[in-house]
């Protein structure tokens, strides 16, 4: 049984350590110990502080997380914006590769250092103390541990190999260090984790809600070994040949490290549980205490400093059924757009024969003249028409309505149409009506004569796919005037929970010719979801293309993300020099229907209906839709290059220190050159 007690309690004592941190952390980018420090001496002969110090690693988030779901826009789940004045959805640069040596992107790299020496200030003060109890020492040790891979683990998905640092450098120490290799790296991060469970397995009392404990840490260990896996695999295929110091070849082959995951999520098999209702796991104020949790983050409202998804899921538009003197407005400014690649991907049930198929290929679908066309990626692109269009988002993956919101869905009481998202574009306005006689607000084209061009500006906040993220967002209290209240509730996040343990399991599993044991844990992600048993082909490709979409069902939209890190290490493992969902632009829907055509509130804003004719003339006709590819230069994604799976080291880093090698295929590389 979990204790109900969690990390906020020690909140108080962590301000105080945050100004020790900060005194004691250099500006040297490896963290070297300054000349002038705080008195340690009597800060760590208190073990309330000596708590608070360790609390302050909590802080520490996976780089590209946050509200702003930055990975997940990199990956094909999600389009940002192009919105003039605002990039924090802007993610060109990064998706069309316009970065180099003399321009880098910015990982975490000077951060990460500072964090870990902090850690190993920790490690070293907390391993010596004479004053702190056995089981306290132990606990704290062993979230120390834990970090300093965590921090390491967050490195390597940027650059692959990195100086390790395993003490606190002072400034008598040589800092300009060359890279470990990166066998070496992953083997010191598991041999951390190893020696986290270890102590943890020392510790007495009941673990924490919210703090790293012996489960937290096998779960991670699972994650770190399969990651470890891929690069083995990429080693073995010889995919870095731009390597002369051999950083990137391993000793160990893949199955070493499948096995180490397999064996880290098989002992947490039953100590948790799915919950029951998918959604709650994002909405419900008490999800840190479900049977899936594992480590969850938790916030009130006033500490939430920056994770506010309620405030950005939706349109940056006006709500339906206002006028020109009543004009209530969304007021979000978004672009977490997800794809139709995505949305492609959420099985629906066929109300002919009940069972699960590709939304295209149901009954629903014929019913709607479903016709196939080849876009010049190779996509297949779907289009059709009918006045039950909506039909083909009827009946999905249960996912889908936590993840996604689309056209016809409520963003509030279903009985009330004002709080109706309609993402369709009127067909009959061929100029740009700014007015709210018009019904295409919740849509970034909004009329026919724009859907040739991009959406830029304040109109790429509104949806340029045909949908709107989802997860983590409440729609369920509102302001006096109806309007919703976009103040995040007092929710989690989940930096793990028990779904990973059952994928990581049976990633491992399908890649250690477990193809059974795989298809079981797969079956259990699926049930929750409403959908039947797997009932695929069952030779290992097919297996492990299962567990990849399951992947990206389960995660999509979450913090932190997945999808993109999961391509580029399946990517790596199968040697590929181009990733293909990476090097394409994204595809949405489109939707053309007939509004009612009036300034009169509670009359605009919604479609007109068979039969019924508009004062200027305008007759109902039966709405389109049609998938379609982004192809617009705004939305570029470019990875047909080894060189794609690192980021480069800065030119600069690399005059200062010499024993650092650039990553494959980034020497003397130049973007311009190749665009």
């Amino acid at each position: 049984m979990k204790s109900k007690l969690n990390i906020k309690k020690y909140m108080w004592a962590g301000m105080f350590a945050v100004a020790v941190i900060a005194t004691m952390t250099s500006c040297d980018p490896l963290g070297v110990e300054p000349t002038t420090k705080v008195d340690e001496d009597r800060f760590w002969l208190n073990p309330q502080l000596a708590r608070s110090y360790v609390n302050n690693f909590y802080f520490i988030d996976a780089t590209a997380s946050g509200e702003h779901f930055t990975s997940e826009q990199w990956s094909d789940n999600c389009q940002g914006n192009y919105e003039n004045d605002w990039d924090t959805y802007r993610q060109l640069t990064f998706n069309d590769r316009r970065y180099d040596e003399n321009s880098p992107y910015s990982g975490p790299w000077s951060g990460a250092y500072k964090n870990l020496y902090n850690i190993h200030v920790g490690i070293e003060k907390i391993g010596s103390s004479k004053v702190l109890t056995e089981s306290l020492k132990n606990q704290l040790l062993a979230e120390s541990y834990f970090f300093r891979a965590w921090v390491y683990f967050d490195m390597e998905k940027y650059w692959g190999t990195v100086p390790y640092v395993d003490h606190a450098l002072t400034v008598n120490e040589e800092t300009f260090l060359p890279q470990t290799k990166r066998e070496t790296l992953f083997d010191n991060m598991l041999s951390d984790l190893d020696r986290s469970v270890e102590l943890f397995g020392k510790v007495s009392g009941t673990p924490e809600i919210g703090l790293v404990n012996a489960n937290v840490v096998k779960a991670f260990k699972s994650r770190v070994a399969l990651y470890a896996a891929d690069a083995a695999s990429a080693s073995a295929k010889g995919l870095y040949t731009d390597d002369k110091a051999g950083l990137f070849k391993f000793e160990k082959n893949a199955q070493h490290y499948y096995q180490i995951a397999y064996d880290a999520a098989k002992s947490l098999i039953g100590k948790y549980d799915l919950e029951p209702n998918y959604e709650d796991l994002f909405t419900s104020e008490t999800a840190h205490t479900s049977v899936e949790s594992i480590w969850p983050v938790m916030f009130k409202e006033n500490q939430r400093g920056g994770f506010n998804p309620t405030a950005k899921n939706g349109p940056d538009g006006n709500y339906y059924g206002n006028s020109d003197k009543v004009t209530r407005s969304w007021g979000f400014r978004t672009g977490l757009f997800p794809t139709q690649d995505l949305v492609d991907c959420y099985l629906q049930k066929d109300e002919a024969d009940g069972k699960w198929k590709h939304w295209w290929e149901t009954k629903q679908a014929r019913d709607l003249n479903i016709a196939v066309t080849t876009d010049k990626d190779g996509n297949k692109e779907y289009s059709g028409s009918g006045d039950n269009y909506r039909k083909m988002f009827e009946n999905r993956d249960k996912r889908f309505y936590a993840t996604v919101t689309y056209d016809g869905a409520y963003m509030g009481p279903k009985s009330n149409p004002i709080y109706e998202i309609q993402t369709w574009i009127d067909k009959t306005t061929m100029n740009d009506q700014k007015t709210l006689q018009y019904s295409a607000l919740h849509s970034g084209y909004r009329t026919m004569e724009n859907i040739k061009s991009a959406p830029t500006g304040r109109g790429s906040a509104q949806t340029i796919s045909g949908y709107y993220s989802r997860k983590y967002s409440h729609f369920d209290q509102f302001n006096d005037d109806g309007t919703l209240k976009t103040t995040q509730r007092t929710t989690c996040y989940f930096n793990i929970r028990y779904a990973e343990v059952l994928l990581n399991l049976a990633e491992a599993a399908v890649n250690l010719d477990k193809a059974p044991e795989a298809i079981t844990q797969i079956n259990k992600i699926r049930e929750r979801a409403g959908l039947s048993a797997y009932d695929g082909a069952t030779d290992k490709q097919s297996v492990y293309d299962e567990v990849k979409v399951e992947r990206r069902l389960e995660f999509a939209f979450e913090n932190p993300g997945f999808r993109y890190f999961d391509l580029l290490r399946w990517g790596e493992a199968e040697g590929k020099t181009v990733i293909p969902e990476l090097n394409k632009v994204s595809r949405g829907i489109l939707i053309f229907r007939v509004g009612k055509h009036s300034n009169i509130a509670g009359e605009n804003g919604v479609a007109l209906e068979p039969g019924e004719t508009n004062t200027d003339g305008k007759n109902y006709e039966t709405p389109t839709f049609r998938t379609y590819p982004m192809d617009f230069s705004y939305y570029k994604r470019k990875f047909d290059n080894v060189r794609y799976y690192f980021t480069p080291y800065a030119a600069t880093m690399l005059i200062s220190n010499k024993q650092i090698q650039q990553n494959p295929g980034w020497h003397g590389f130049k973007y311009q050159n190749n665009n």
